[in-house]
């Protein structure tokens, strides 16, 4: 399941479930009125920080067809993303929307160590810590490593041509 920032609205799916913090219900709510507008079927569930919300029941007792949408913070949203899998549901049948500050994990190709950089560092150039080799963050995920994957840069960070 890929990550956004923003939700499209999926056509022609049997139930729609929508799954969010207060903010997310908010992103959420252009999709949630065209559902509502086109009478479609659908369900809301909103998660409470207080309460942590364990949404695996409610997702076993969806049915086949139903298509999901979860909206909750970044820091919040890879846990939920795995529940969600783990119910049987696929990059096809989900989208995952984040909202506040994301920091994301970066996989050095030289020394192979990760390190945790703002989520705005995608196609940034960073040192890497351990190595001190200056990295290009790509926006190529490695499931496998859980990081965005750092190559050599090719251009030095703040150089520039007088």
């Amino acid at each position: 399941m890929k990550a956004l920032s923003q939700p499209s609205f999926v056509p022609n799916k049997r139930k729609y479930l929508f799954c969010g913090d207060e903010e997310g219900m908010e992103r959420l709510s252009p999709v949630i009125q065209r559902v509502q507008k086109e009478n479609h079927s659908y369900q809301l569930l909103l998660v409470d920080e207080k309460e942590g919300k364990d949404i695996s029941h409610w997702l076993q007792n969806q049915n086949m067809g139903s298509y999901l949408y979860i909206a909750v913070e970044w820091n919040k949203l890879k846990h939920l993303k795995k529940v969600a899998e783990d119910q049987g549901f696929s990059v096809d049948e989900a989208q995952c929307i984040g909202h506040g500050a994301r920091f994301i994990q970066v996989f050095c190709y030289k020394c192979h160590l990760k390190t945790v950089v703002s989520g705005e560092s995608i196609k940034q150039v960073i040192d890497c810590p351990h190595c001190h080799l200056t990295l290009s963050v790509s926006d190529h995920y490695s499931p496998l490593h859980d990081s965005y994957l750092g190559y050599p840069a090719t251009i030095e960070k703040g150089s520039g041509h007088a």
